[in-house]
């Protein structure tokens, strides 16, 4: 008996997403279709059976502030290999560990092609994990960045990790750092503008 094809479509939710408006320079939230990082493995493993690979290349876990980052290599049966990094922290989720674990892994599958129309965390500017997110939790991010928390070590190991790993010099960065949050040094992040600059330095590497 043959086995059904996998439909994405039939998976699909509506996710909530954070997104930067460059002219007022406020986060606005929008919905986009997504698919949950489950279903794309199902996809996956339907169609991948054997000679498949998960490395593991990187992570960095701090409980203590509660950030964990993951870059992840993942190959198909075909032998095509696509890296995913993701990280989260617990300002965002209670499980943020098994979250930024997840949302790498995802952006390796939607590298690879399943689910890359429905994956927005690889879009430019958007703040997302595997699951949908309710207003009062971006409410609650906001409302913690207002408060200044700072960024912590392990974020800027992270950020020197991923900056290092696209061959920017420091000049760039700086310039990314003043373009996006008026600052001039990575030092003076609060620990939710570190976590945005993680996100978008990811998405950087996503599109190499």
């Amino acid at each position: 008996m043959s086995t059904a094809q996998f439909n994405p479509e039939e998976h699909l939710t509506k996710l909530p997403l954070r997104r930067k408006n460059p002219k007022t320079n406020t986060w606005v939230t929008q919905h986009a279709d997504y698919l949950e990082v489950k279903w794309r493995m199902v996809w996956f493993r339907q169609q991948n059976s054997e000679n498949t690979k998960t490395i593991l290349l990187d992570k960095i876990i701090d409980t203590h502030n509660q950030f964990a980052y993951f870059e992840l290599q993942v190959t198909d049966s075909k032998g095509n290999v696509e890296l995913g990094v993701g990280s989260e922290t617990g300002d965002d989720f209670g499980d943020y560990i098994e979250k930024a674990y997840t949302k790498a892994y995802g952006r390796a599958l939607a590298a690879l092609g399943y689910g890359t129309q429905f994956a927005p965390e690889l879009e430019e500017g958007d703040r997302i994990a595997d699951s949908p997110i309710s207003n009062k939790s971006w409410q609650k991010d906001q409302k913690a960045a207002d408060l200044g928390a700072s960024i912590t070590d392990a974020q800027r190991r992270a950020i020197y990790a991923i900056y290092n790993s696209l061959s920017l010099s420091e000049e760039e960065m700086k310039d990314i750092i003043k373009d996006r949050y008026e600052k001039e040094d990575s030092r003076l992040l609060t620990k939710q503008e570190a976590s945005d600059l993680i996100d978008h330095l990811n998405n950087l590497k996503d599109t190499q």
